[in-house]
């Protein structure tokens, strides 16, 4: 008994059709009868051959990986794929390390603090009056004439009056605008970078560098990609078939430290993190099964 009559039996005797085993997995039912019938030859790769069977023996009951040790002769395996899914945590230990010097990570910090301190003195100069106006202004002579004599005489508001009131005026309104200036440099927008550290045997490491509250990825294809999607404690978030269909497909990782991706086809697939392109290695080849850990590290 071959794999395809044997997962067909099994799935007869739990009186199931095709149709209910195709909504459980989000596998088409096209490629669980070519299974079943054992024509490997109509699925889009030999990896998405082991992805939907394991997928097909778990909707069934049946321990998948003994099931695919059993048959492991009867199955067009690549030699490349035989490698076992590994560990986000036992993967991140052999992960190369980058290291920048750290005077980099302080510049920002300097910076915003000297310009804080410039603002604060130029303000203190102003209210002392050191760029008030020195020009004095001379009292209207009142006319001592004897016909006069008696009579109260108003005398207009001196010049100097008239520039200190001015200045007080400038003074509050140049104080206003520093203010203003002062809390868009305390309150900088919030952004998000993606570094790619090292790619090797078809396997990325990324950092991303994000001071924004949520942070969202989007997967994105121009055709179908099976694609696998879980957090460091190996938990799924997303595992099936990424089509036309369900794309983009969004899933929140803010509070996540480490995410894991697998994906085939790459070369019509797109990944983004808070509308920022997971840009892939140029060594990568079309139509090989890729992985990636993402490092997130929140400001």
């Amino acid at each position: 008994m071959g794999i395809g009559e044997r997962l067909k039996q099994e799935r007869e005797l739990k009186n199931m059709t095709l149709e209910e085993v195709q909504k459980m997995t989000k596998i088409q039912a096209r490629y669980l009868d070519a299974i079943e019938q054992e024509r490997f030859n109509v699925m889009p790769g030999s990896f998405y051959v082991r992805a939907f069977i394991k997928e097909y023996a778990n909707v069934l009951g049946i321990n998948a990986e003994e099931l695919m040790d059993e048959y492991k002769n009867d199955l067009p395996f690549e030699k490349e794929e035989n490698i076992a899914l590994t560990r986000v945590k036992s993967s991140k230990k052999n992960k190369p390390t980058v290291n920048s010097p750290t005077i980099f990570s302080f510049l920002p910090s300097i910076i915003v603090v000297l310009l804080i301190i410039g603002i604060i003195v130029l303000v203190w100069l102003f209210k002392q009056g050191y760029f008030g106006s020195d020009n004095d202004g001379d009292p209207t002579p009142v006319d001592d004439n004897d016909s006069n004599a008696g009579e109260s005489v108003e005398l207009r508001p001196s010049q100097d009056e008239n520039t200190n009131g001015n200045n007080e005026e400038d003074t509050s309104e140049d104080s206003d605008e520093e203010e203003v200036e002062e809390k868009e440099l305390e309150e900088p927008e919030p952004q998000t970078e993606i570094s790619l550290d090292n790619y090797e045997n078809n396997e990325s490491y990324y950092t991303v560098t994000t001071s924004e509250d949520n942070v969202e990825l989007v997967l994105n294809t121009e055709n179908q990609n099976w694609v696998e999607v879980e957090d460091e404690n190996g938990e799924r978030l997303f595992y099936e078939m990424l089509t036309t269909d369900n794309s983009p497909t969004e899933i929140n990782i803010s509070d996540m430290g480490e995410v894991y991706i697998k994906f085939a086809e790459p070369q019509s697939i797109n990944i983004s993190i808070n509308e920022i392109d997971l840009t892939l290695s140029d060594e990568i080849q079309a139509s090989t099964v890729q992985e990636a850990w993402i490092t997130l590290d929140e400001q």
